[in-house]
């Protein structure tokens, strides 16, 4: 029997990780890509007749009126806009309690989980919530072991992911627990993603600068942490903020002590990091998505801020020996 899956909308609600998260289910869920639903069902549930608007300007109508939760294996909230009072109706706020009190496990994309500790029911669980949001998340939701240095958590029968594409590795656990590995693997290769990340990935950018505190700051070190690869200069972030290159660099001064150039460096370097540790990919290959010349400029620069160089860290015995030998 298919797995059940219902979605709540709160409205100005992030699309991507809706259509990622059930287009996981969808392409895993049957033969190629023919989209039957075989070992995966969704709806997105509320009161018929009345669209629902995305963050986007997508609207979406329901496709199932609210009913009984224990219908379904799993309720998934999916939030949006923290700006502006987004709350569910009081119809969807009975259902998602309702679920709660029977045992059906919830799951909160985006800022989901801000919908789920609003109710309580966050409490005393850990949750994923994105580096963006973190700060705020903690001083509102005190009770909640809320954390950013990975893409999603499960605990018990709650599961919350950051957001974006980290909607599409929650789902793939999902397929993983249910139908095996490697329904999670087509679904994932057919999305085009490069690999399927789990529980122990880390953010992007985590809690490398939780101090961060402008919108200007956060923009910037999103932008950064967005092109790895192929470096963007500082003056043009600070074009696309509104913002001189001289504004920027004494915003970051300010809050994070250091320079923007600085910044990004700590980036690529603690992204080559979770690389080493997290893949199999060829040390000159990190070097190349870190945005580095080659991997000796790579290997050169991860040593003078972390001590140790990409292959020692990879191999210990390594330097292990090598200390004993000296």
């Amino acid at each position: 029997m298919a797995k059940k899956f219902a979605f709540l909308l709160v409205r100005d609600f992030t699309l991507s990780p809706l259509s990622l998260f059930i287009d996981t289910l969808r392409l895993a869920g049957d033969e190629g890509d023919r989209s039957r639903r075989v070992e995966f069902d969704w709806q997105i549930v509320g009161e018929r007749g009345l669209p629902i608007r995305a963050s986007c300007g997508v609207e979406l109508l329901p496709t199932k009126a609210i009913g009984n939760p224990e219908d379904f294996d799993n309720v998934v909230v999916v939030g949006g806009l923290l700006d502006t009072n987004r709350v569910l109706s009081s119809e969807k706020e009975a259902f998602l309690m309702r679920a709660a009190e029977k045992g059906v496990p919830l799951t909160a994309l985006c800022t989901g989980s801000f919908v789920l500790a609003r109710y309580g029911l966050l409490d005393g669980y850990s949750a994923a919530v994105s580096w963006f949001h973190i700060k705020d998340f903690r001083a509102e939701f005190p009770d909640v072991n809320a954390h950013a240095d990975s893409l999603y958590s499960v605990d018990r029968g709650r599961a919350t992911c950051a957001g974006g594409t980290g909607a599409a590795d929650l789902a793939g656990y999902f397929v993983s627990q249910f139908i095996g590995q490697k329904a999670a693997e087509k679904a994932a290769k057919i999305l085009v993603l490069d690999r399927i990340r789990n529980i122990s990935d880390v953010q992007p950018v985590g809690d490398l600068f939780p101090e961060a505190a402008s919108r200007a700051v956060k923009r910037a070190l999103l932008l950064m942490e967005s092109n790895l690869q192929e470096k963007v200069s500082v003056t043009e972030i600070a074009s696309r903020l509104n913002c001189s290159r001289r504004q920027l660099e004494r915003l970051f001064a300010t809050e994070l002590g250091t320079s923007p150039m600085a910044a990004y460096l700590a980036l690529r370097v603690h992204y080559a990091k979770s690389l080493l540790e997290g893949s199999d990919l060829a040390i000159g290959d990190i070097a190349y998505r870190c945005g580095f010349e080659n991997a000796g400029h790579f290997s050169r620069v991860f040593r003078q801020h972390t001590g140790i160089t990409p292959t020692n860290l990879r191999h210990p015995s390594r330097a292990a020996n090598g200390a004993a030998k000296a």
